[in-house]
């Protein structure tokens, strides 16, 4: 389709309703701020010496946002697994929180059994499934969400109820200071972004239609910093499930130790390149100073670029902006490509010739 105002096409195009999920992103914070914060964890497990998060896909870059979002607060180290097997630092004085938005991961799975044997609190996140099963069998504390408020049951879309909880269980467990009325505000601002970006605000003043057109067809690079470094993983995440469109992640400052001597090939990259230069007032002097001067490099290399800048008033409320523009931006970006955003074909398939 061409014209991003026909909400009759996008309708027909969207037969699972990722669009209403990601209106309700919102909705999926809250719910989960307030159930999450009930649970309730036994005092041993208040004192371990660090934290793993194991996790893939939408349930990996959640924890990611968070690891980066309060890195300065988080007062224990918090390190987020995706893979088969936990480190062989694993001990009784370690948490093993399971993010798994099915409950069906295999990865996820296969970390938890090894936490137990290690005699790690164990810990976990989910909508059910084996993980869930494991977390009950062995009476161990769990937040199994209801995910109402993601109709289209895609966790990539469901990303508010893992984020959510996954800051609860810190608060909870005392390594990180989180008040209800900045988790408040940052909501209702995500609620306030997202009313510019949804279906009935036309093109000319829609950042997230006005984004898809602009990364149609071309190979995108996100690049971020700080405190965004955790949220970038998803929006690149969200381009390739959603839209179907290639993308990759960098951050500043590391990209300007290599990536500015790689611009010079393929040719192709000068003409389908763009770098999306996801920008806050919040980062620090020395980075913003960074930030214009890779600009002016990269658009020195004829390699377009395109700067993206959050306007929230503190650095939880411009994260939740970034998953309303990402999650708005890559499903109009799908529906420029006449794409059901929902279909993952290739990763079922590969998921299928796995089973075998």
């Amino acid at each position: 389709m061409q014209n991003l105002d026909d909400n009759n096409a996008i309708t027909a195009l969207d037969p699972s309703n990722v669009f209403g999920s990601i209106g309700m992103f919102p909705d999926q914070c809250e719910a989960s701020w307030k159930e999450a914060s009930g649970v309730v964890f036994p005092e041993e497990y208040k004192k371990v010496k660090n934290i793993v998060v194991c996790g893939m896909g939408g349930s990996r870059f959640t924890p990611r946002t968070v690891k980066e979002l309060f890195q300065e607060k988080i007062t224990i180290p918090y390190e987020i697994i995706d893979g088969y097997d936990i480190p062989g630092y694993v001990n009784s004085e370690t948490l093993v929180i399971l993010s798994s938005y099915s409950g069906t991961t295999e990865e996820v799975i296969s970390c938890g059994k090894q936490a137990l044997e290690k005699k790690a609190k164990v810990a976990g996140i989910a909508f059910g499934g084996a993980i869930i099963d494991l977390l009950k069998t062995n009476n161990l504390p769990h937040y199994q969400f209801d995910a109402k408020k993601n109709p289209c049951g895609q966790p990539r879309v469901g990303g508010g109820y893992l984020l959510m909880a996954h800051m609860a269980f810190l608060k909870n467990l005392g390594f990180l200071v989180l008040t209800n009325e900045e988790v408040d505000k940052a909501i209702a601002f995500s609620r306030e972004a997202g009313a510019k970006m949804n279906g009935m605000v036309v093109t000319t003043n829609n950042q997230a239609k006005q984004l898809a057109i602009e990364l149609k067809e071309k190979h995108v690079f996100f690049v971020a910093a700080e405190f965004m470094r955790g949220f970038v993983n998803g929006f690149a995440n969200q381009m390739n499930e959603t839209a179907k469109n290639i993308s990759d992640f960098r951050y500043i400052p590391e990209l300007n130790h290599h990536l500015l001597e790689g611009l010079k090939h393929p040719e192709t990259l000068h003409q389908n390149g763009i770098f999306v230069f996801l920008e806050s007032s919040l980062y620090s002097p020395k980075i913003q100073k960074r930030f214009a001067i890779t600009k002016d490099v990269v658009g020195q290399q004829h390699v377009q670029t395109k700067s993206v800048l959050f306007t929230g008033s503190d650095k939880l409320s411009q994260v939740l902006e970034g998953y309303v523009l990402a999650g708005y931006a890559t499903f109009y970006l799908a529906m420029l490509y006449d794409t059901d955003p929902v279909a993952i074909p290739w990763v079922d398939y590969f998921k299928a010739q796995l089973a075998k």
